[in-house]
């Protein structure tokens, strides 16, 4: 191997001290940018060593350097409340105010002003949007299926028949239009009020317009069944019941499309995506606590996201749903809180509403307990909590451990990540306590046992034919023992997948087999047994998400979650509860201390020092 040459010893030294120069501006950067160890104030209160000069002349004279300026804490403080920044009459306005102390107290002003405008609200929506990030519900066969509505598609017949502008079935009645049944019978008519246009004359023609207590379907033999039509719904030559609830008008070029795309503000399927950031909006401008996102009895909806809740209630065949218009008559809900966007009485408004009173399998008790293991009656149903009983979040995330671990992240921002160099046992039957599994689903499954009581079954086309079963409550959602062999008709989803999942004697389903062989609805257990703990806690019984929501207030990780996520939106970053947990503490207890509602928070950090000076 040749030897390298060594430079000679003046040309050495001299590339030595260039080095040197080229470092030296670097040196002085790193301690004076207060990113490498604490900062020492001074007896002045200071940052220590490292103190710019205040500018001598310009409009910004005498003004510590870190303090950030008017028109720069002015732009500071219009992104971090409406997203854009100030407008050319703000500035000037600004200009106009005087000297320093005027401008400030300008900004202060336009602080208090910009958190009573609609851009606040718009605000907090988008931030809780993308910081849930919760789906559209996902077609399960091809486009625009995907279920929610439980209501049969009707269309308005067109210009040049007999009915022209009358609405009948989408399908299975195609002669309606011509006044006719399929054996050449007069079709049936009927006027009403329906409940999506209140106020104005609907005409149904065909089967929409039956009102037989009865109707006729077919097995899946072939063979023609008798229905009760007040308990089956628009099947067959059933009609769409009062005010046409059972079924929902489509205007669409297309049947399905016009509530499938996301393109339409009013389409159902965008609408029940929207609604736990809706209603998170919502808490922020009425100043409502924000435990109430999964504490509360109440969401936010316009007409057409509480239908889907009032079908699921007729679904469980509490018919006597049909007869209540306080969902769709807008007298009834004139006086219900509403987006800054809208006006009360607004049916497309998103307006609050109690849960309950439109699916009462969502129940108003805040301490229901229910335990399969040593109760053989149906279950009530589980108590209402807020954006965790939203047919959007449970619609979008279709399994209950899907649901768990997004709730953890979500809402106690709980990071479940992967593990390094560990060893564990063998895996054999349940993730919970066995093999690499385990190292998330020891705080997975806790989580994930309150989801349960709510699935998807079958297939549906424009908005009808799928259910959502919530198995063992009320009278409907039961089915003999042997759908635990997994035979058919219990072959498939949701049966297919509990019979695997739902196995006594794990973290998920802590039964024994004796208890699952005597009843085997006590598979579906969804509360925490008081040998289990989650984030820390016990539960009190509570069944169901609210069991859940109970937990993780009760463990801090909520208002801790809360508080991260306002303190990016108007700081500009996250806090990190490893290195910086004694400030996050101090965070949430000013959260708390303002009743943990956002506008009073938000407020309270434009005033911080820490944005004053643009940290």
């Amino acid at each position: 191997m040749p030897h390298r040459k060594l430079p000679p010893p003046g040309l050495a030294t001299a590339r030595d001290a260039c080095a040197l120069l080229w470092l030296l501006p670097f040196l002085f950067w790193l301690g004076c940018s207060g990113n490498i160890g604490p900062a020492r104030p001074t007896p002045n209160g200071e940052d220590a060593g490292c103190v710019e000069p205040p500018p001598e002349d310009g409009s910004d004279a005498g003004v510590p350097a870190d303090v950030l300026v008017p028109s720069r804490l002015l732009r500071r403080s219009a992104l971090a409340l409406r997203g854009e920044p100030p407008t050319d009459e703000e500035y000037a306005a600004l200009e106009a105010a005087g000297n320093e102390a005027a401008q400030r107290a300008y900004v202060s002003t336009f602080v208090d002003r910009t958190l009573q405008e609609p851009t606040f609200y718009r605000t907090l929506f988008e931030t809780a949007r993308d910081w849930f990030n919760i789906p559209p519900v996902g077609p399960s066969a091809d486009p625009p299926e995907y279920g929610l509505q439980q209501q049969r598609s009707i269309v308005r017949c067109p210009e040049g028949t007999p009915k022209a502008g009358a609405w009948k079935y989408f399908r299975d009645d195609k002669d309606a239009c011509h006044g006719l049944k399929p054996d050449g019978t007069p079709a049936e008519e009927r006027t009403l009020e329906s409940w999506w246009a209140p106020g104005a004359t609907t005409v149904l023609v065909g089967f929409a317009a039956s009102v037989s207590p009865t109707g006729q379907t077919y097995d899946a033999s072939g063979f023609p069944v008798t229905v009760n039509c007040a308990t089956a719904g628009p099947v067959a030559n059933c009609g769409c019941g009062p005010a046409a609830a059972r079924c929902h008008a489509d205007t669409g070029s297309y049947p399905g499309w016009e509530d499938y795309g996301l393109h339409s503000p009013q389409g159902q399927r965008r609408l029940v995506a929207e609604e736990p950031a809706r209603l998170f909006a919502h808490l922020g401008w009425h100043d409502r606590p924000m435990t109430d996102l999964i504490l509360g009895n109440y969401s936010v909806g316009p007409t057409r996201l509480q239908a889907a809740y009032v079908m699921q209630g007729l679904a469980g065949e509490l018919t006597y749903l049909l007869e209540d218009d306080s969902w769709w008559r807008p007298s009834r809900f004139a006086s219900a809180p509403v987006d800054p966007g809208h006006r009360q009485g607004d049916p497309t408004a998103w307006r609050e509403y109690s849960v309950p009173a439109r699916n009462p399998f969502f129940l108003e008790e805040r301490d229901y307990r229910y335990d399969p293991r040593t109760q053989s009656t149906a279950m009530k149903g589980i108590p209402a909590a807020g954006m965790l009983t939203s047919l959007g979040f449970l619609s979008a995330y279709p399994r209950e451990r899907v649901r768990g671990a997004r709730a953890l992240e979500m809402l106690a921002c709980e990071e479940l990540s992967p593990p390094q160099g560990q060893e564990f046992n063998e895996y054999k039957r349940d993730p919970g306590t066995e093999g690499t599994c385990q190292h998330c689903h020891r705080r997975l499954d806790p989580a994930a046992i309150h989801f349960k009581r709510f699935a998807k079954m079958g297939h549906g086309f424009e908005g009808h034919g799928a259910t959502y079963p919530m198995p063992g409550v009320g009278k409907v959602w039961h089915w003999p023992a042997r759908w635990r062999t997994g035979e058919y008709p219990y072959h498939s989803d949701p049966f297919s997948h509990w019979n695997r999942w739902y196995m006594p004697d794990t973290l998920l389903t802590p039964v024994t087999q004796a208890q699952a062989d005597a009843n085997p609805e006590a598979v579906f257990i969804d509360f925490l047994p008081a040998e289990q703990s989650l984030l820390g806690q016990t539960s009190d019984g509570t069944v169901g998400p609210l069991g859940f929501a109970k937990l993780i207030v009760a463990s801090g990780s909520f208002d801790r979650c809360v508080v991260r996520h306002l303190h990016a939106q108007v700081m500009g970053r996250d806090i990190d509860p490893a290195k910086e947990a004694g400030y996050l503490e101090d965070q949430v207890a000013r959260f708390i201390s303002g009743g943990r509602k956002a506008r009073p928070y938000v407020k309270a950090l434009t005033q911080s020092d820490l944005f004053q000076r643009g940290r």
